[in-house]
């Protein structure tokens, strides 16, 4: 298992841990699975590391897995069962840490979102996937070829009024440039037909689910009294836990205000360079005889440029 920092560390600071699916049904391991599994046993053996009166558990963000699950074929009735089973299993399995998550908060939820998409914006995030994995993103791109690759990839993203830095972008771009992380999330099909990008997105939607509630709540534990001053994502998925990793921050705007409504805008703070793993970062320094005073730009550069819709800078000799 892996959490949302490097490792499980620190164990002494009071922490919400929320589980995903996988993690989550450790819990139901029987003695018999874990003496033939030695993953499955060290799986549950680190689960106990966390059961500590300190600690909280909550099962939100495998609520929310379970209610997007394309695959998903049970009635929401059995869902519901399915749910409250699960909870049942954690507060048995957690001694001493305390799960968050109450039946009714977690019925609630489900029922409100379940005929709703994980997104506002799911449809286009679904085509533009679905888009860019015909380019032929499952097999890997001559490095030669990366560039124009992403510039396909933007042009795209605009297509379907996607923002070029938005976190569903940046992943197909980290795909592109190598990172084993992104290509484990996104896992870009040669056959169009076998491609999920409903399974992408939705783990997408979990990674950002997460962070926001991360950087929101961490910040403010003290203020309002609650009792962990972190939270962590744990999953065993290696590839939800590596892109984590690239997420800096998070931001909230009001962009409306409507009397006491309010629309609120986020946004992630992103660490480009940890997810583009594989680009060229050293200038070329084959210039034109009339560049002179056009510094040289390497591969990452002009992508950062065309992402960000930023102009390449340009020296001006004033003397």
């Amino acid at each position: 298992m892996t959490s949302s920092d490097d490792g499980i560390v620190s164990l002494t600071i009071p922490t919400l841990y929320m589980l995903d699916i996988c993690v989550a049904n450790a819990t139901k391991f029987s003695k018999k699975a874990m003496e033939s599994n030695v993953r499955k046993a060290a799986l549950v053996e680190s689960l106990r590391e966390l059961d500590r009166d300190h600690n909280s558990i909550s099962y939100f963000l495998a609520l929310l897995e379970k209610t997007y699950d394309p695959r998903a074929s049970l009635s929401a009735e059995e869902l519901e069962a399915q749910i409250l089973h699960d909870v049942a299993t954690l507060r048995q399995f957690f001694v001493h840490a305390k799960v968050v998550d109450s039946d009714a908060m977690l019925i609630g939820i489900f029922r409100a979102i379940k005929r709703q998409p994980c997104d506002p914006e799911q449809g286009n995030h679904l085509n533009f996937l679905r888009q860019v994995n015909s380019l032929g993103l499952a097999n890997p791109v001559a490095r030669t070829k990366r560039l124009e690759m992403a510039n396909r990839i933007l042009a795209d993203a605009d297509l379907f009024s996607i923002p070029r830095n938005h976190p569903t972008v940046l992943i197909t771009l980290g795909s592109l440039y190598g990172n084993v992380h992104a290509r484990k999330v996104l896992k870009f099909k040669a056959d169009i037909n076998a491609f999920s990008a409903e399974n992408a997105f939705a783990d997408i939607s979990v990674i950002l689910r997460f962070l926001s509630a991360k950087f929101r709540t961490e910040g403010s534990s003290a203020l309002y009294g609650r009792s962990y001053e972190r939270m962590q994502f744990l999953t065993d998925d290696i590839g939800l836990t590596g892109l984590l990793k690239c997420f800096m921050g998070y931001k909230e705007r009001i962009v409306r205000q409507d009397g006491i409504n309010q629309t609120i805008e986020g946004s992630y703070e992103i660490d480009l360079a940890t997810i583009v793993t594989e680009i060229d970062r050293k200038t070329d320094n084959t210039l034109p005889a009339d560049k002179d005073n056009v510094p040289s730009l390497s591969e990452y550069d002009r992508l950062y440029d065309m992402i960000f819709e930023r102009t390449s800078w340009i020296f001006v000799d004033l003397n």
